[in-house]
């Protein structure tokens, strides 16, 4: 069992956000057959193959944009989800459907991680590939008829297709004593074009960084 804190800073595409900062407390349980890992319970169906329940935060929170039109649409909720995945040495894939009615739609994803040097700490290499779904992209993206209203036509109404985006990633994971151990990701995001034109989107790209400091029983 572990516990832990992390701190996550980043950037947003997303028009008058600038970037945002999270901190939270989590717990972490892993055995031969479920896990617990934050916002995840999940069930080991084998070595390689996971199945697991997600609960995502809100994608977009309107407050959270200075732009006075932003605050007037709709917050891009996020909710529960169910994921599957599949880890085969470096590669690992997952498909993640929402169930909570928020979008109806389902993300795929594959992953490369690479170790790219490992003594008195672990340094690792990551490059991803991210479908989102038309019915998820419209949720993060699309604007309705009565939103667009709501801005007096300032920002037109749009209707996403599906979209997807590039990660690069890099993780340096130190032990600190034989219990604590501190991980820092650095993680960049280029999104597509569909995703950029969007009238609620200002750039295609962002970045992370993630601190987490491990207590293990």
């Amino acid at each position: 069992m572990e516990l832990g804190f992390f701190t996550n800073y980043s950037t947003s595409i997303y028009k008058g956000v600038d970037s945002g900062v999270e901190s939270l407390p989590f717990l972490s349980y892993d055995s031969d057959n479920f896990f617990l890992q934050g916002t995840s319970i999940g069930y080991h169906a084998s070595k390689e193959i996971d199945f697991s329940l997600n609960y995502n935060e809100s994608f977009f929170d309107p407050s959270n944009s200075d732009n006075n039109n932003m605050k007037k649409l709709d917050e891009r909720h996020g909710g529960l989800t169910a994921k599957s995945a599949i880890e085969l040495g470096i590669l690992k894939v997952e498909l993640e459907q929402d169930l909570s009615g928020k979008s109806d739609g389902f993300s795929a994803n594959s992953l490369i991680s690479v170790p790219l040097y490992h003594g008195s700490y672990t340094l690792i290499g990551s490059i991803g590939y991210t479908y989102n779904s038309e019915k998820l992209s419209q949720h993060l993206y699309s604007v309705s008829m009565v939103e667009s209203a709501r801005t007096s036509g300032a920002i037109a109404t749009h209707t996403s297709k599906s979209t997807s985006y590039m990660s690069y990633g890099v993780s340096i994971i130190k032990p600190l004593s034989k219990n604590f151990t501190v991980t820092t990701d650095l993680t960049h995001i280029r999104f597509s074009d569909s995703v950029e034109a969007s009238p609620i989107v200002t750039k295609n790209n962002k970045t992370a960084v993630e601190v987490i400091l491990i207590y293990s029983f």
